[in-house]
């Protein structure tokens, strides 16, 4: 599958940057079904919602499920969802995003 554009909020100078890196998707990641064997799930789980959404906001209803569901940590970025480009200031910085994941678990 095709990358997705590039979300609007993307600097020119990054659309560059990202465009020389992007790859197809192999479609088989989303043809297989994953299976889960044993007992259920103990792991724990973080979601991590991008506020800047385009109008279609794809990921929505993923996040309103984590905020809804017991068992998952929410919490919200100010960047759209290629936060590793679009994330300002230094809240938005891996090393405080992680903590605030560490803290919650």
């Amino acid at each position: 599958m095709p990358p997705n554009p590039t979300p609007p909020d993307t600097s020119q100078a990054d659309v560059g940057w990202l465009t020389e890196r992007r790859v197809f998707q192999p479609i088989k990641c989303f043809e297989m079904p994953l299976k889960l064997r044993g007992s259920e799930l103990t792991l724990p789980r973080s979601y991590i919602y991008a506020t800047r959404a385009t109008p279609a906001d794809t990921f929505r209803r993923f996040a309103e499920r984590a905020k809804s569901e017991a068992g998952w940590r929410y919490h919200e970025l100010d960047a759209s969802h290629s936060p590793n480009v679009t994330a300002r200031g230094p809240a938005c910085r891996a090393e405080p995003l992680i903590l605030r994941i560490s803290a919650s678990l």
